[in-house]
C-alpha cells in the first residue's frame, strides 16, 4: 500500500511541479486563497507542488477526485493521462480496512469517496490550520486565543533567555551592537541568535531551524530600518539577494512567522516580537513602524539595556 501510494503521489507532483506555474493553477482552481498562493511564491523554499496539494488536503471534504476535476476544469489532459494508472492501481486499495484511508460515503452500493485517515500535517504556521484556535462555546475545557503562560513556557527549554535577532543589510550594525551590549551584561546571562550565526546548523534545513528557535526564543528581535520594513511589504518584488547573509535571506520567512503567530496563538497580543530602532532611524520608519502591530513594542537602540533587562524580568515573572 505504502509503494502504492508513493507512486500515486510521485506522479501527480513531478507533473504538476513539471511545468510552470502549474501548481498556482492547480491551486487557484481547487479554491484555495490567493493569499496563500502568495505567501507559497515568496517563502516556501521547497517544492511548491508539494505543498500547494498539502495545503488542499487540510480541507475536510478533499478528495481524490477533486484533483482530477480540477484537471478537467484546466484542460490538462496530459496531467490526467499521467496519473491515470497510479490512481487505478490506488483505487484497488481503498476498500482495505488498514489502508489509512476511509470512504466518506455511507451508501452501500454506490462509489466511494475516499479521503484521508491519517495524515501528518507537517505545513509551515501560515498555511497550517491546526495553528488556528477556534472560540466558540468557550467552555471551560476549551483553550482560549491566549496561551496560559505554563504553556508557553513548556515549550522553552534553555539554559539561558534567547533573543533571536531578524534585520535585512543596513541593520546589520545594529545587530552587532545587539551583540556587544548583551555581552557586557553581568545578569541575567542572555543568547543572542542569529542565523549567520549558526550557519552550519541551519544549512541542512532553514525553515525547519527558524521555526523551532521562533518557539524557543523568549523574543524575536526585528531590526526595523528602511530596508527591512521595504522588505515585508507585501506587494514589494522578491528580488533574488546576492549577499550569502543567512539573516538578510530569511527576514521575509521569519515575519511570515511573526504575523501567524500574532493573529492565531496570541489572538493579537503582542508576547513574542520587541523590536529595535537603530540610533539613527529615519522619520519616516518611525511614522511607518505604527503601521505594523505585529513589531509593537519597539525601543530605540539607545534604550536597549534597560528596556530588553526589563522585558526579560517581566517574561521570567
Amino acid at each position: 500500500m505504502g509503494a502504492t501510494c508513493y507512486e500515486a503521489w510521485k506522479t501527480l507532483v513531478k507533473k504538476v511541479g513539471g511545468s510552470p506555474n502549474t501548481w498556482k493553477d492547480l491551486g487557484y482552481t481547487l479554491g484555495i486563497k490567493q493569499e496563500d498562493l502568495d505567501y507559497i511564491t515568496n517563502s516556501i523554499k521547497e517544492d511548491p507542488a508539494d505543498t500547494v496539494i498539502k495545503v488542499f488536503i487540510q480541507n475536510e471534504t478533499a478528495t481524490l477526485d477533486k484533483i482530477i476535476d480540477a484537471f478537467v476544469k484546466m484542460k490538462r489532459y496530459d496531467i490526467l493521462k499521467a496519473i491515470e494508472e497510479p490512481f487505478c492501481n490506488l483505487a484497488q486499495c481503498f476498500n482495505n480496512e488498514d489502508s489509512g484511508y476511509h470512504s466518506t460515503s455511507k451508501t452501500a452500493g454506490t462509489k466511494e469517496i475516499v479521503s484521508f485517515k491519517n495524515y501528518k500535517n507537517d505545513l509551515p504556521p501560515a498555511l497550517n490550520i491546526n495553528f488556528v484556535t477556534k472560540d466558540s462555546d468557550r467552555n471551560p475545557n476549551q483553550p482560549s486565543l491566549r496561551p496560559s503562560k505554563k504553556t508557553e513556557n513548556s515549550k522553552v527549554n534553555n539554559d539561558c533567555p534567547i533573543l533571536f535577532l531578524t534585520y535585512t543589510e543596513d541593520g546589520l550594525d545594529t545587530a552587532l551592537n545587539i551583540h556587544q551590549y548583551v555581552n557586557n551584561w553581568d545578569s541575567p546571562k542572555v543568547e543572542v541568535l542569529t542565523l549567520s550565526g549558526r550557519r552550519e546548523d541551519v544549512y541542512p534545513n532553514p525553515e525547519k531551524f527558524i521555526r523551532e528557535y521562533f518557539e524557543k526564543a523568549d523574543f524575536i528581535v526585528p531590526i526595523i530600518t528602511t530596508g527591512y520594513l521595504e522588505r515585508i511589504k507585501s506587494h514589494s518584488p522578491q528580488v533574488p539577494s546576492t549577499n550569502d547573509n543567512l539573516d538578510f535571506k530569511y527576514v521575509n520567512f521569519i515575519y511570515n512567522l511573526i504575523i501567524s503567530h500574532y493573529i492565531h496563538a496570541t489572538g493579537c497580543l503582542n508576547e513574542k516580537v520587541r523590536s529595535v530602532l537603530p540610533s539613527n532611524a529615519d522619520v519616516d520608519v518611525l511614522r511607518e513602524i505604527t503601521m505594523y502591530p505585529d513589531l509593537l513594542p519597539w525601543t530605540y537602540e539607545t534604550s536597549f539595556d534597560d528596556n530588553f533587562k526589563a522585558f526579560l524580568k517581566k517574561d521570567d515573572e
